[in-house]
């Protein structure tokens, strides 16, 4: 969902009056003459604006100023803590794949090291290593070719 601008929220709200349009009328003489203003009708409120909003917290109908504060830190806390978690993941990731690249390395370098117990012991875990990271990264690269992909569905 994309952010709105403050006017755009002023004007999603409905506390602004629909815009006055007046008419005229033209007579035989052809001289212009004000009719009375033609109001619009207001549209009614989405069901998702009708009733009580999630930032008013007292119940009272009215969202006021601290409630709007409040509303829009808890907004960006959430978006913060968003970020957060996909740069922990992409960190998480990125981890995964460079030990699985530098795995090999540790068996050759305990080759060696003339450690024969701890090259058997790598080597037999190999299998397992590879295929649990695979899984990790597949997980976060398929993850966020998801989440693009249905992003994009939206739009």
């Amino acid at each position: 969902m994309p952010r709105k601008s403050p006017d755009q929220l002023k004007s999603a709200g409905g506390s602004t009056p629909a815009p006055k349009e007046e008419t005229v009328v033209t007579t035989p003489a052809e001289a212009p003459v004000a009719a009375a203003p033609v109001i619009a009708p207001a549209a009614p409120a989405p069901a998702s604006m009708q009733g009580y909003h999630d930032a008013d917290l007292n119940g009272d109908g009215v969202v006021d100023d601290e409630e709007k504060a409040m509303e829009l830190e808890f907004r960006r806390k959430a978006l913060e803590d968003q970020d957060a978690m996909r740069d922990a993941q992409r960190k998480m990731a990125w981890f995964a794949l460079g030990g699985m690249l530098l795995y090999p390395f540790a068996v050759v370098l305990a080759v060696f090291l003339a450690l024969d117990q701890a090259a058997t012991v790598l080597g037999s875990m190999a299998a397992t290593y590879f295929v649990s990271v695979a899984a990790i990264v597949a997980a976060f690269f398929g993850g966020q070719a998801y989440t693009q992909s249905s992003s994009t569905k939206k739009r």
